[in-house]
């Protein structure tokens, strides 16, 4: 009987463990696209909010470093995907966010825009206000696991996301140098439509 036992046990610890082994590389790099998200003959963007609206308010943890590296970052791509970056009139706009965990007292409506919670793009100073145009599969920002890359892009007329890229969890280490912040910027992006030349 314990012998009987002790190979059910072992059997389980093995099932148990190749599950574990079998699900490790799971793509946790997701895509969304708004009905009007056709970005074809969209050639040239610009930030959705260039300068903060208030001073940067970085939580404890946090700091320029991984903001600099994230702009560095998503401009790099923007460019690999054929987008050139511009001041006057704008094909889209661009924006990121890194979702945190923030204290309850911190955790207010009057902190952060309509649709958005708070989130690592608002301790440096941003408040975004795009809508999401009802977008199959959206979430506002605070509910988003902790640590979560999103870059968004964004129709400049009006105000509405068309895409959507995100990978869940990805920032585990906010003083992480460019090339983990590059890599994790290109596994979100290289599932956004590369633009078309006219």
């Amino acid at each position: 009987m314990k012998n009987k036992l002790f190979a059910l046990y072992l059997f389980l610890f093995a099932f148990l463990l190749s599950s574990c082994v079998a699900t490790t590389g799971i793509d946790q790099t997701s895509a969304i696209t708004s009905s009007e998200g056709d970005l074809s003959g969209r050639t040239t963007y610009a930030w959705y909010q260039n300068d903060p609206s208030a001073a940067a308010n970085y939580m404890k943890g946090y700091g320029p470093s991984l903001n600099s590296n994230l702009i560095r970052a998503v401009e790099e791509e923007m460019a690999r995907k054929g987008y050139s970056k511009t001041t006057v009139n704008p094909d889209v706009l661009v924006a990121y966010d890194v979702s945190v965990s923030v204290p309850d007292t911190m955790d207010k409506p009057d902190l952060y825009g309509p649709g958005f919670g708070y989130s690592y793009a608002y301790m440096v100073g941003y408040r975004y206000s795009y809508g999401n145009a009802q977008m199959p599969g959206y979430r506002a920002v605070d509910l988003f696991k902790q640590g979560t890359l999103i870059v968004d892009v964004i129709d400049p007329k009006s105000k509405q996301l068309l895409w959507r890229g995100w990978t869940e969890g990805a920032v585990k280490n906010p003083d992480a140098g460019y090339g983990k912040v590059r890599s994790l910027v290109q596994e979100i992006m290289k599932r956004m439509p590369t633009a078309v030349q006219r």
